[in-house]
């Protein structure tokens, strides 16, 4: 596995809009491969952050920085390139379809073709031949759709404002798997959320915004796995050895388990509980 390398840094960020000061002295570094998650209320400067991350916006004093080069005022040029976003309520030209829409957007940049985009449609749940206009979409629909344009031109740097907002079970599922599969493979994500649960559930590292300012309230995140065992007695060893461990409904005739703690990867923990010496049939991160 690569190294992590930052690619996103604010540096002493003030920003003020209108009377308000919506950001102070914001200090914050996103490495390759993570996922930082940021919580706070509506009107809290979550959402500004973004924008200063694209170039919408530019900040009053301090610095943003994308793979080292600083974001400043000027030509299109000087706007940073690679980076995704879905940035509040997805906005798409109503009469058209959602394959038409995308279409659309990708010719500005010109990265990528007809194939890749169809194959991030499905990825996203959506059929890329439906000819139904954007404008009959459910709120659903338009969000699988805005994160389809987000991701699909493999961003290095991917900003998300509440992104399962308006997405049934199965869509979070989706959502969850396409975040693992881009951080895999390097993507840098930044979630901004006033959901608690929703950062907790996708962020490596999470921060607080009170005021304009960042406070730290996790460095590395909680996975939850389940461990399936061979028999009562190895249950009661596992139970013994990990003290978050509980007893779940049997896999298969197998006794489960349910236990956290800061395991990287399932082969981690696997690895773990068998140089202890106790048999395991499976274990496998669950929300």
């Amino acid at each position: 596995m690569e190294p992590k390398k930052l690619i996103l840094q604010f540096e002493d960020v003030d920003k003020r809009l209108g009377k308000k000061q919506v950001l102070s002295q914001v200090k914050l570094e996103v490495y390759t491969g993570e996922v930082v998650g940021i919580i706070g209320a509506n009107g809290s400067g979550k959402t500004t952050l973004l924008r200063l991350v694209t170039g919408l916006i530019y900040p009053d004093r301090g610095s943003v920085r994308v793979n080292g080069k600083r974001i400043q005022p000027g030509l299109v040029g000087e706007l940073p390139e690679r980076i995704g976003a879905l940035i509040e309520s997805p906005a798409f030209l109503p009469n058209f379809s959602g394959l038409q829409n995308l279409k659309m957007l990708a010719e500005i940049r010109g990265t990528i073709g007809m194939e890749e985009i169809q194959n991030t449609i499905r990825k996203v749940g959506l059929d890329p031949t439906m000819k139904k206009p954007v404008k009959t979409y459910s709120l659903g629909m338009r969000q699988r759709l805005g994160i389809a344009q987000a991701i699909m031109e493999e961003p290095d740097i991917l900003l998300l404002d509440e992104p399962t907002n308006g997405l049934d079970v199965d869509g979070v599922e989706m959502f969850s798997h396409i975040i693992e599969e881009l951080t895999a493979k390097g993507t840098a994500v930044l979630m901004v959320s006033h959901q608690k649960e929703e950062i907790d559930r996708f962020c490596d590292r999470v921060f607080q915004i009170n005021q304009g300012k960042l406070t730290l309230l996790r460095s590395k995140k909680e996975r939850k796995w389940q461990v399936v065992v061979s028999s009562l007695e190895e249950l009661e060893r596992v139970y013994q050895l990990v003290s978050s461990f509980t007893m779940t409904e049997r896999v298969n005739g197998d006794p489960t388990g349910i236990c956290s703690g800061e395991w990287e990867t399932a082969e981690e923990l696997y690895t773990f509980l068998e140089r202890h010496q106790i048999q395991v049939r499976k274990v496998r991160e669950t929300s």
